[in-house]
């Protein structure tokens, strides 16, 4: 079974401050686009920068690895 999980939600969690998801999704978005060895390591998988609106369980540890886990503070 595979797990997909919503980029505005993931988005939220790491950016909480932000006053409307799509702010926050744009925020992601900036992030992954930045972090070259990131965005080399999501593009195998399928993700495309300007569409995505879900991710897989794979994408999700992907992104976490890089950025951080969003549950730690």
């Amino acid at each position: 079974m595979r797990r997909i999980l919503s980029f505005a939600v993931l988005a939220a969690l790491y950016f909480p401050r932000c006053t409307t998801s799509k702010n926050a999704v744009r925020c992601l978005s900036r992030w992954i686009k930045d972090c070259n060895p990131l965005t080399k390591e999501l593009v195998p998988t399928g993700y495309m920068p300007y569409n995505h609106r879900y991710l897989t369980m794979k994408q999700y540890k992907i992104i976490t690895k890089h950025l951080g886990d969003p549950y730690e503070d």
